[in-house]
């Protein structure tokens, strides 16, 4: 008779903004540790991890801080797991240096309380980067829990970056909460146990089956340990029960699983755990703002400070930390993937206000700095260590700026602009790489290419999951081209949009802007009002080719459609 060794883990997954604020949830952690620490006491080998993060301990400081004595005491004796991230954000529509502040933020946070926890925790994430392995490598991790994404149900498998590193990964497909509440029922606890060890052992290689103690926002925590142990006499005398924490159980495997599977890239498969691809356009808006805030405080602020420092400002590194970890705030997964409820998002409309104000103050602060032993005149100030071109509008005159490195640069080429407000049918644009025809209903023909027809869908999804319907209206211009702009190296032409469909009502300015460069954009400032539609952004170019979707530290390949699916 073969005897299985179940690993049992104690965990809950904290999910601190998704039903409620964290002003509510932060208030339930003091009564989780006072239980934990009641475990603890009653069983020196019961070990609890805090969902892979220590903002669960921050928060709790933050209603509660008398319970830091306690929280170091547990974090020493081996029985509270915190880390190794700061927070569980969403990796996909999160940037990449804020992922390292993430990592780099848990680090700090566990050497304050004395632990290193060395293994990645994502058994909630949404899909997984294809960087993923080297993140966690740079942080000295030695392996990472996971679940949604993988393409496969192995238990076990080396994930591979796509620059050639690995990391040996534990995929939680029979969830993260397999053993959960075994205490509510005791009457079927055993009958449970014997459930999973035989739904999971045909997929383990060895006897060794991890099972999981934990929910969503646990607040009052168990010990399965305790309860089996009472019961000895009762359990299958082919299953033996051990106490472990994620990084116990993954050297179990380092030891004994001598050969594993590779996968490479991204996990972003829906077959055999829900990834969500509705979340990648549920609440644009807080998409947008994020973005807009890791620019300015990852590539403006601290960089320029650096450069301010030289010319003697101070480098204000609690204020950019106190920024950077607001933010990662609103990167948890819930809330930067838009499924909290509205008032998560108001608050996260609030911080986002908080850290983008704060860093353009600053930025404004560290320019002075920087010019402030220069001639007047227009100059481009560079934080890119490479070299760079393009063009700019000042006042009424087009800049042409060309910077080799990181510095400042004068500003030399110079083009008056013309504003004429000129209404036109048509209107064309060439230049040494394209010629360009806007045509009458807003498209711009280049060739046998028509691009930017604006449709309207029905959607029938929400905020996790999309559900295209049909066609429903093509938007064209109310009114007239307008030529808004024009000089010797670009023109920026304009219309304007009004228009119903059922209850949805759509107001939009659409800006083309076109110069020497080979690429066309367009600025579009849309109003809507009305559910249950959805906006694209036609481009017909009468050609196949690839996709590509830029992801933290990678551009990956990805197919015009999801074939990777359960059959029906």
């Amino acid at each position: 008779m073969t005897q299985t060794t179940v690993h049992i883990i104690n965990h809950t997954h904290w999910d601190r903004e998704w039903f409620l604020t964290s002003v509510y949830t932060s208030r339930w952690i003091p009564g989780l540790i006072d239980k934990i620490e009641a475990l603890a006491a009653a069983n020196p080998s019961f070990k609890f991890l805090i969902d892979g993060q220590t903002l669960v301990v921050e928060d709790l400081l933050r209603v509660a801080p008398e319970y830091e004595a306690k929280v170091k005491q547990l974090v020493r004796q081996g029985q509270l797991i915190i880390g190794p991230y700061y927070c569980q954000p969403d990796w996909q529509l999160t940037g990449g240096e804020t992922l390292v502040r993430n990592l780099l933020y848990g680090r700090q946070d566990m050497n304050r309380y004395g632990q290193r926890n060395d293994v990645g925790w994502l058994v909630d994430t949404f899909g997984h980067i294809s960087q993923s392995p080297q993140l966690h490598r740079l942080f000295g991790l030695a392996a990472v829990y996971v679940w949604r994404g993988v393409p496969a149900l192995e238990p076990y498998f080396n994930w591979q970056s796509s620059d050639g590193q690995s990391l040996p990964a534990i995929n939680l497909f029979g969830g993260y909460r397999n053993l959960y509440g075994i205490t509510h029922a005791p009457e079927v606890a055993i009958t449970r146990l014997q459930a999973e060890v035989d739904k999971l052992a045909p997929y383990y290689p060895t006897p060794d089956i991890p099972l999981f103690d934990g929910y969503d926002l646990e607040e009052d925590p168990e010990d399965p340990m305790s309860f089996y142990q009472a019961e000895l006499a009762n359990l299958p005398p082919d299953i033996q029960l051990v106490e472990s924490s994620p990084y116990e159980f993954a050297q179990v495997v380092r030891e004994k699983v001598e050969t594993k599977p590779t996968i490479r890239g991204e996990l972003n498969s829906g077959q055999f755990g829900a990834t969500f691809p509705g979340t990648f356009s549920a609440r644009t808006y807080l998409k947008i703002m994020n973005h807009d805030c890791e620019q300015w405080l990852f590539r403006r602020a601290e960089p320029l400070a650096v450069l301010a420092r030289l010319k003697g400002r101070a480098y204000n590194a609690a204020q950019y930390e106190a920024c950077a970890r607001l933010l990662l705030q609103n990167t948890v997964h819930d809330c930067i993937c838009g499924v909290s409820i509205d008032q998560v998002h108001e608050k996260m409309e609030y911080n986002y206000r908080v850290v983008f104000d704060s860093v353009c103050e600053d930025v404004e602060q560290s320019l002075a700095y920087l010019l402030r032993d220069l001639a007047p005149g227009p100059y481009a100030v560079s934080t890119n260590p490479f070299s760079t071109g393009g063009w700019q509008v000042i006042d009424n005159s087009l800049y042409e700026y060309k910077t080799v490195g990181i510095g400042v640069w004068p500003l030399n080429a110079k083009y008056p602009i013309e504003q004429p407000e000129t209404p036109v049918e048509t209107w064309r644009w060439q230049n040494d790489h394209y010629t360009a025809t806007v045509n009458g209903d807003g498209t711009i023909q280049i060739g046998a290419a028509t691009l930017g027809r604006l449709v309207i869908y029905e959607e029938k999804g929400d905020t996790y999951s999309d559900e295209a319907g049909t066609e429903r209206a093509t938007l064209r211009p109310t009114g007239s081209i307008i030529v808004e702009q024009k000089s010797d190296k670009h023109s920026v032409v304009r219309y304007e949009i009004d228009a119903t469909w059922r209850e949805v009502r759509l107001t939009a300015t659409v800006r083309l802007w076109f110069d020497s460069t080979p690429l066309v954009r367009w600025q579009i400032d849309l109003d809507s009002h009305g559910t249950d539609f959805k906006l694209d952004l036609v481009f017909e170019t009468g050609q196949t080719g690839q996709i590509y979707a830029g992801m933290p530290f990678d551009v990956v390949e990805r197919p015009a459609a999801d074939t990777d699916l359960l059959p029906r």
